[in-house]
């Protein structure tokens, strides 16, 4: 059944059962890719799913249902599911659909050219990464992943307050990890990749030779004494601990008391050259809607500006709550789930200086190449973390050798109120389609390592 005669035929049957309001969220993939190991394929997939979402208000309650196909035995399903779901619903909460923004932003999120990638020239991209990696060094030993991957989505949202949006993206992404072995049989991993709308721009022997390069920089690697040190995140290292804080900066989790950030708007919570932008606006990132999930118009905000916290990000539900503008954060992880809050592109505006001056600046001290165990060592409430690193030794402002054996170990909100200066290097790399954060390097003025 074509999806815009089965909205008008769900829309009507639930107007007739007596729905106070409902919506349709239908979202349509398709994705290819393949790995490599050592010189075959070693995976390929080639995938399509469609599903809908639907939702409606049961005597002041929002139900949810959902469904992987359409056609008239459906809408009963989705209607019935919906009143059930309503009928068990706690949250005192009152959930809404949103009836729209007058004008919606014109976003660079979809290049056609995309869609037409010889499935051959893929393969090819994955092989010459593989093969460019492997030239590198002798001690390469292999690569654990080496894969190209693109994908297409399309998302529709109508709803009964007259919304009816719609908008497609779409990625071209190659990701190599390599592993290394060196003369002592310490082995080290590291990866490099490119993700972006145009397949032109992925230069496989870079990423394969970037890789391994970054793999055989930490061969050699021992522990530290244990002490304080000034310590720079490498922006991979930066990117990855700002995400693991995101939620910390969702409404929903202030109102819930599982953000430390709860009645500090407007509070100094960060160094005065820290500012964090949630940007859905950016040209060609993972992340770069012209709405959410609910049909909010996408717009540019400015969470940290200069180290004073300006904004939660909102969904419509905590918005009204707090009786503010929604800021176009709201979006679903899955058809089953409801509308939850995400950041977009989420990044630490860059600063002036290079990581090399950085390093200059440091002097002496550690820069955090890699961290690891942020699933475990990581409390997102309080932010606090006890976690493995490597990394490298900076002595007179260069790196002397390769660390690892440490274990680093803080408060991330303390951490960012001790950022002395942040680097130039911004770069998004292989994101997420939300909570795609991204860093510069950051120079703290010192952290507690325990390493020998």
């Amino acid at each position: 059944m074509d999806l815009n005669n089965f909205k008008d035929k769900l829309f009507t049957a639930a107007k007739a059962a007596g729905l106070e309001e409902y919506e349709l969220y239908c979202k349509r993939a398709s994705s290819f890719s393949v790995n490599i190991f050592e010189e075959e394929i070693d995976e390929y997939k080639s995938e399509r799913t469609f599903g809908v979402s639907f939702r409606g208000k049961v005597g002041g309650k929002m139900g949810y249902a959902f469904s992987e196909k359409i056609d008239d035995a459906v809408i009963n399903f989705l209607l019935n599911n919906v009143k059930q779901n309503a009928a068990v619903i706690e949250d005192e909460e009152e959930e809404f659909v949103y009836a729209g923004d007058g004008a919606y932003p014109e976003v660079v999120c979809y290049n056609t050219a995309t869609n037409n990638i010889p499935t051959q020239a893929k393969i090819e991209a994955a092989m010459a990464m593989e093969r460019a990696a492997m030239e590198v060094d002798e001690r390469v030993e292999n690569l654990p992943y080496c894969a190209v991957e693109n994908y297409e989505v399309e998302v529709h949202i109508a709803n009964s307050k007259g919304l009816d949006v719609k908008y497609k993206t779409n990625r071209i992404c190659g990701v190599a990890e390599v592993q290394v072995e060196g003369a002592d049989q310490q082995v080290k991993t590291s990866y490099d990749g490119y993700d972006g709308l145009d397949f032109t721009k992925l230069d496989p022997a870079a990423v394969g030779k970037e890789a391994a390069k970054k793999a055989l920089a930490l061969l050699g690697a021992s522990p530290v004494p244990s002490g304080k040190y000034p310590v720079i995140f490498a922006r991979e290292s930066a990117s990855e601990m700002l995400e693991t804080w995101i939620s910390a900066f969702s409404a929903d989790k202030a109102h819930k008391g599982f953000s430390i950030l709860a009645g500090k708007l407007e509070e100094k919570i960060a160094a005065d050259c820290v500012t964090i932008i949630d940007d859905p606006l950016m040209p060609g990132q993972e992340a770069t809607v012209p709405f959410d999930s609910e049909g909010v118009a996408s717009r540019t905000k400015t969470v940290i500006d200069s180290g004073v916290f300006k904004t939660f990000l909102h969904n419509t539900k905590t918005a009204r709550k707090d009786g503010v503008v929604p800021t176009g954060n709201g979006f679903k992880t899955s058809l089953e789930m409801p509308v939850e809050i995400a950041a977009t592109n989420f990044y630490v505006k860059p600063g002036a200086e290079s990581h090399e001056t950085l390093l200059e600046k440091m002097g002496n001290g550690i820069v955090i190449a890699q961290v690891e165990g942020l699933h475990s060592g990581a409390n997102e409430t309080s932010g606090d973390f006890s976690l493995a690193a490597i990394g490298f030794l900076v002595e007179g402002g260069k790196i002397v050798r390769a660390v690892d054996q440490i274990t680093i170990s803080g408060n991330f909100f303390t951490m960012m109120k001790d950022v002395i200066a942040v680097g130039s290097n911004l770069q998004f790399k292989l994101g997420d389609d939300t909570n795609n954060a991204a860093a510069p390097s950051l120079y703290v003025k010192s952290l507690d390592i325990a390493g020998n």
